[in-house]
């Protein structure tokens, strides 16, 4: 929901360019979106915070059991604030493309173990089997169980998959593990993280694959060991 026509077409395009996204409806002010809202079984809401009579704050306080929401606005004061509400995620306007593929992978991507999210939403997120990187211009959709493993190299890594071509994207590997569902994926060195349903072999401090090998550092050798015990 937003007031700004210009605001609101970044946002559909941004929408439209995700696949498991289904864009319901828009709305100018937050009496058309309570509309909506009776009418239509929404998961996920983008909400202005400064609309005309009615803010998206105050539309918040008025929904007994609202949807998942992620804010926009063009105003920074108000995120400490607006997370006190149970928001997603806030976007600053204007709202990139690679900002809000962030804030909708903090929604499909399972979560680590500690979540406060109830048993029902978990189960729900633990159904969603891929997750997209923005590269080449393109958006791609990889799914978890294709990939091999994924190389870091400072502010990027590369993604290995027995579908793709390695595909080199704009992430940290320290960020993308926090993303990645747990009980697939571990880090084994600075530089490498693994599918441990395509692992082939371990030997030593080398990990096996069906075409290459991995290393795996002291650092992380004890946690991969104890990731192995937990998934045998």
């Amino acid at each position: 929901m937003d007031d700004e026509p210009i605001a609101q077409q970044i946002l559909e395009k941004h929408i439209l360019n995700i696949e498991a996204l289904s864009l319901v409806g828009k709305c100018n002010n937050a009496f058309e979106a309570l509309n909506v809202l009776h009418q239509e079984e929404i998961d996920l809401m983008f909400l202005d915070i400064k609309m005309p009579s009615m803010s998206g704050l105050e539309l918040l306080k008025t929904l007994q059991d609202p949807p998942k929401v992620i804010l926009t606005t063009a105003f920074s004061e108000f995120g400490v604030e607006s997370y006190e509400y149970g928001v997603v995620d806030y976007l600053l306007k204007p709202i990139s493309f690679e900002r809000f593929l962030k804030a909708i992978n903090r929604i499909l991507i399972p979560q680590k173990e500690g979540s406060d999210l109830t048993t029902s939403q978990e189960n729900k997120r633990e159904k969603v089997d891929f997750m997209f990187f923005k590269a080449d211009k393109k958006i791609h959709k990889f799914y978890f169980k294709d990939i091999v493993f994924i190389e870091g190299s400072g502010n990027y890594v590369k993604i290995h998959s027995e579908t793709e071509k390695p595909l080199m994207v704009l992430e940290k590997l320290s960020d993308l593990i926090q993303k990645l569902p747990h009980q697939d994926f571990c880090r084994v060195h600075k530089s490498y993280i693994v599918n441990l349903q395509k692992i082939k072999q371990v030997e030593g401090n080398r990990i096996k694959f069906a075409k290459v090998d991995v290393p795996i550092s002291a650092t992380y050798k004890a946690d991969f060991e104890r990731f192995l015990m937990r998934n045998k």
